[in-house]
């Protein structure tokens, strides 16, 4: 697979999760953001697409349904693990008969193939708030390596939700190929950029924990 370098995590991308705290909190100092599970805050989940169409401009598409978790360890992040879903039928493109085409079997094949999937397999660091997430993509059945390069940009407690609250961004590549997804290559370029930005919220709801077990059983 046709990799780039990438800025940040999403994992991925998802919810304002208003669900439990159903981690203890295991930093006591009150500084930063605790280690535990933390869910994707849709509200503040951003993951879009770009390739280069007909070699004029880089089309910007975005995926509106992303949701997952991070089990996130302050103390070392190379122990965390993010695993996210993103529903294939979500991608929208301003054109509504694209958005609709990009569904069908043509493209992502949504109806036997509903979710576009990443799981952690191991975190590199970098410096003290980059490093490179190394993970698994899936998309329409298919699974390849997909790496990250992850910027943190800042864990505290947020003072109007009074939860701990973590950001990340990034940005990466893939081939399209790769999926089966090579319709109009090379008029429509085989690479696709990705840019993630991504806010989690401490605690699960039952919607995170869903989306994070299709990311990492298939179930």
């Amino acid at each position: 697979m046709n990799r780039k370098t990438f800025i940040a995590v999403t994992a991925a991308l998802v919810i304002v999760g208003c669900g439990q705290n159903d981690n203890p909190v295991t930093d006591s100092d009150g500084d930063g953001a605790p280690s535990g599970r933390y869910a994707v805050d849709r509200l503040h989940t951003y993951l879009s697409f770009s390739y280069l169409h007909q070699g004029l401009s880089y089309p910007l598409l975005r995926a509106t349904d992303v949701m997952g978790e991070l089990q996130f360890d302050s103390e070392d992040m190379s122990n965390s693990i993010i695993d996210v879903s993103v529903a294939a039928a979500s991608i929208r493109t301003n054109v509504e008969h694209f958005d609709k085409e990009l569904a069908s079997r043509k493209f992502f094949n949504a109806d036997k193939y509903p979710y576009m999937t990443f799981s952690t397999d191991h975190f590199e660091a970098t410096s003290d708030n980059e490093g490179v997430l190394h993970g698994n993509v899936t998309i329409k059945g298919i699974t390849k390596p997909l790496e990250l390069v992850v910027t943190f940009n800042d864990g505290f407690v947020h003072p109007v939700l009074e939860v701990p609250v973590l950001g990340f961004s990034a940005t990466g590549s893939l081939s399209r190929s790769d999926f089966g997804l090579d319709r109009f290559v090379p008029v429509v370029s085989d690479t696709v950029v990705l840019n993630i930005e991504v806010e989690f919220r401490h605690g699960s709801t039952d919607e995170s924990l869903a989306a994070a077990s299709i990311a990492r059983d298939g179930v």
